[in-house]
């Protein structure tokens, strides 16, 4: 079951009213440190790379033969969890070698929002991070935690969440706690899920969650409080991306140009790609305020 039981909850308020007034933008996303955006990227790109995916999750294994691969249903034998057992990371190298998964981080529809967000130029994260989630797999649903425990560096860092095909309530998602983002650094315990860390919260805390569909986003400042919801599909695959953007003048961790939680380096991640990618090292010839990550015992996020 979740981690924690929401008791007062709303949708999503759809931003996208706002794209076009900076000012009324930056002022929600300071109050509610977070901003729900219907249909912001292409829905067929978003499609593509979901069938990539699932690609790569057939060729590992992971899904239930005989049906229909866009539906991404997972093998009835099969429950393999985020973490650094050998299953995981086999599978998840070859999700980081996807050229186009490394691409949608750059995507101008998302870069552009966050511009006005900022007021200045955006330092999109190259530590890219893509979900797969299993159904029966609840006890490691991703508990209410805050993000700038994991990635440091600028408070002032947003994490994009989107799913890589719709997201009905039963599949999961996200829900997030606005305005959380105000009490600031929140003390953080030992939990299951993706990170590990998770904080504590009252219950009666408003919430909003909602269905999701292909192409919506949820942008998320690195203190407000969200968690992730239990798939509980007898048998389909949540698949979702996270990625991060910053102001380019604040402090960046140096992890947070790293590849993702598989000890791959860069030149590995890019070893098929065209030699002259746009993609590739797109931050190298930037100005950069790098410092370095302190240890973190839990791992990885």
């Amino acid at each position: 079951m979740a981690m924690v039981t929401m008791t007062n909850t709303q949708p999503y308020t759809d931003a996208s009213p706002l794209l076009s007034d900076p000012a009324g933008l930056r002022g929600l996303a300071k109050e509610s440190g977070y901003l729900f955006f219907k249909g912001l990227l292409d829905p067929e790109k978003v499609i593509d790379l979901r069938r990539q995916v699932l690609e790569t999750c057939e060729k590992h294994g992971w899904l239930k033969s005989g049906v229909p691969l866009m539906d991404g249903v997972a093998h009835p034998e099969v429950c393999v969890i985020e973490s650094h057992e050998r299953d995981w990371q086999v599978y998840y190298r070859d999700i980081l070698r996807l050229r186009d998964f490394q691409a949608l981080a750059l995507d101008p529809a998302i870069t552009g929002v966050l511009e006005k967000v900022f007021g200045e130029a955006v330092l999109p994260h190259s530590r890219n991070i893509c979900r797969t989630v299993f159904p029966n797999a609840t006890q490691f649903t991703t508990p209410p935690h805050q993000d700038h425990v994991h990635i440091g560096g600028t408070e002032e860092t947003w994490t994009v969440w989107s799913p890589l095909g719709d997201c009905p309530l039963d599949l999961g998602g996200l829900a997030v706690a606005p305005g959380t983002h105000l009490r600031g650094l929140l003390d953080t315990h030992e939990a299951y899920g993706a990170g590990g860390r998770g904080v504590d919260i009252p219950e009666d805390t408003p919430w909003v969650e909602g269905a999701v569909e292909t192409g919506d986003v949820i942008m998320l400042h690195s203190l407000v409080v969200h968690q992730g919801r239990d798939n509980v599909t007898q048998d389909r695959l949540r698949l979702s991306v996270d990625f991060r953007y910053q102001p380019l003048s604040h402090e960046v961790r140096a992890d947070s140009m790293q590849p993702h939680n598989t000890g791959l380096t860069w030149d590995e991640v890019y070893r098929d790609w065209a030699p002259t990618d746009p993609v590739k090292y797109y931050w190298r010839d930037w100005k950069l305020n790098v410092v370095k990550p302190a240890f973190r015992p839990w791992g990885d996020y």
